[in-house]
């Protein structure tokens, strides 16, 4: 494993799910000369969340609904005054033209006869389209045919870097072992977010970007922002979407209205707190009944997407008797969706060069507010967030030159990266990536320690997480495989302890956020982003004021 390929490229992209492809092709039809160089450790097209039963798109009627008009909202019922009011009106004014460059890519992006989007109402402003789920696939043809080039099976080791900006990386493959340095003018992290492969639809977001990034050195933000849980049915696993409009107790009584007063865009963590109260009142185990009228504007669940996977759940379920999963008991499941590396508008981390798009900046970009991110209490914001961020990362890297050489590599952290990647299988004994995993699950799982949080309760998956943190050094591996999945245990340990950290020291309840021990929104001291870097090799925090004055909305 001492020997290894060189190769180079301009723009460097880890990641190959809708964000990286999105934003590989834009790179190339605004610069069209620029060598793009893709790599994914699984098959490109084939990788990421996208195409994993979602395929939903947020849709808005930009005909009735002004894009700063709906900052304004998200910032008040969602962001909790932490959404980049700038950012998310351009999001929102690219709606329609998000839509168009992906139906012109390829992708099934379904119409009324009269040329209109098909779309469902979800929220007071927003509803949805659902798209058939080769979504990636399609966008990597395109890709293709523009001339960039795929690495598959391809695992990103470390990020290089010369001074204060991007160099490179360090990849191999785990099909035969080649070891590759790829010097790149640009690169740009489109690897998802930390998910902790609990819920098995959001499994492959493994944090992998997020840990090089801090590796290093740039700063990431809103790592306690990575909590998200979503109902799910105690007997099959599957997620039940909007299924908190319809909770009931043990006792029959109906249950959401003590935390939904209101239509809401998603799930909130209330509805979480409202479970966990119930089952320690003893008044569980809870479930569903959707006989009753839901709340008033809730979404109706019964409509049927015309597209392939849609059309098999209808017949699993209704036509040939062979139900899936009648049982309507549900709790919570815990998903996790952490995208902390911190980027300004063009998606540029704070490593000159180095961008992040996408499920591992989402909330590092400050566009989702005080929530998890995706789906940010905004279904179908995952997928177009990628998009919205891949050409607003394309528009900044094709801006800049990019010309000259690409620059020199340190032997240093060239050496450094591969001894990584070769410790776990020079180990004859140690620990497996599992055992590892299985610790973080236990510290992040349970909702009680990491949604509905307390100092006291948070006391045990720190111990947890320091358990985890003194077997990394021991883990080891059988072949490459293993040693990817090594690498992802690391990634791991350090996402969790990066979310109770910021969680400890961020003493109030806001967004999704919650407190038990500070139940309050706290605007005069917490009007701030907490931020994470690696500073010579010590995890450091800071704050950082959100600029508030700059933005229209302000707290009242």
């Amino acid at each position: 494993m001492d020997a290894y390929n060189k190769i180079s490229c301009d723009v460097l992209i880890a990641g190959g799910g809708i964000g990286g492809l999105a934003c590989a092709v834009s790179i190339k039809e605004k610069a069209p000369e620029a060598d793009v160089l893709v790599v994914e450790k699984n098959f490109a097209g084939y990788s990421g969340k996208a195409n994993r039963g979602g395929g939903v798109l947020q849709y808005f009627d930009l005909s009735r609904i002004d894009p700063m008009e709906f900052a304004a909202f998200h910032t008040k019922a969602i962001g909790a005054y932490f959404t980049d009011q700038e950012l998310m009106a351009k999001y929102v004014s690219m709606n329609n033209h998000m839509l168009d460059k992906l139906s012109e890519w390829g992708v099934n992006v379904p119409k009324n006869p009269d040329g209109k989007y098909n779309v469902m109402p979800t929220g007071p402003m927003t509803a949805m389209i659902c798209v058939d789920l080769d979504i990636t696939l399609k966008v990597r043809r395109k890709a293709e045919k523009l001339g960039v080039r795929f690495m598959d099976k391809t695992v990103l080791a470390d990020l290089l870097t010369d001074g204060d900006r991007i160099a490179g990386a360090c990849v191999f493959s785990v099909l035969d072992g080649t070891l590759t340095v790829i010097r790149s003018k640009k690169a740009v992290l489109a690897t998802g977010s930390q998910n902790y492969r609990v819920g098995s639809m959001w499994s492959s977001g493994r944090g992998d970007g997020i840990a090089a990034a801090y590796r290093a050195g740039a700063v990431l933000r809103n790592t306690e922002f990575g909590n998200f849980a979503q109902l799910a049915k105690v007997k099959s696993h599957n997620e039940v979407v909007f299924g908190e409009n319809y909770m009931y107790n043990a006792e029959g009584e109906f249950i959401t209205p003590h935390f939904l007063k209101h239509r809401e865009t998603d799930i909130n963590s209330t509805a979480i707190r409202e479970w966990y109260n119930q089952m320690m009142a003893g008044k569980g185990p809870v479930h569903l009944d959707y006989g009753p009228p839901p709340p008033e504007g809730a979404p109706n669940m019964e409509r049927m997407w015309d597209r392939p996977y849609g059309k098999l759940f209808r017949v699993l379920n209704d036509e040939t008797g062979n139900s899936v999963d009648t049982d309507l008991e549900v709790c919570p499941m815990f998903i996790g969706e952490q995208s902390p590396i911190s980027v300004d508008h063009g998606m540029q981390t704070t490593i000159n060069g180095l961008y992040a798009i996408g499920d591992c900046s989402y909330c590092g970009s400050g566009l989702a507010g005080a929530v998890p991110a995706p789906p940010g209490r905004n279904r179908g914001s995952g997928i177009l967030n990628a998009v919205f961020a891949a050409m607003q990362c394309a528009e900044d890297i094709a801006s800049r030159d990019l010309g000259g050489d690409v620059p020199e590599v340190c032997g240093k952290q060239v050496d450094a990266a591969f001894a990584r990647v070769k410790a776990p299988m020079d180990r004859k004994d140690g620990v497996s990536a599992e055992q590892v995993i299985a610790i973080i699950q236990q510290a992040m799982a349970p909702v009680e320690q990491s949604v509905v949080m307390h100092k006291d309760r948070m006391a045990k998956p720190v111990a947890l997480i320091e358990e985890a943190k003194e077997l990394v050094p021991k883990l080891c591996a059988k072949d490459l495989h293993e040693t990817m999945k090594c690498l992802e245990a690391e990634a791991m340990v350090l996402s969790a302890e990066m979310h109770y950290k910021a969680s400890e020291m961020r003493k109030e309840s806001r967004g999704w956020f919650m407190r038990e021990d500070y139940p309050e929104l706290d605007n005069k001291n917490w009007l701030k982003w907490i931020t994470v870097q690696n500073v010579d090799g010590v995890m450091t925090l800071g704050t950082q004021d959100i600029p508030i004055d700059k933005w229209p909305v302000k707290p009242e």
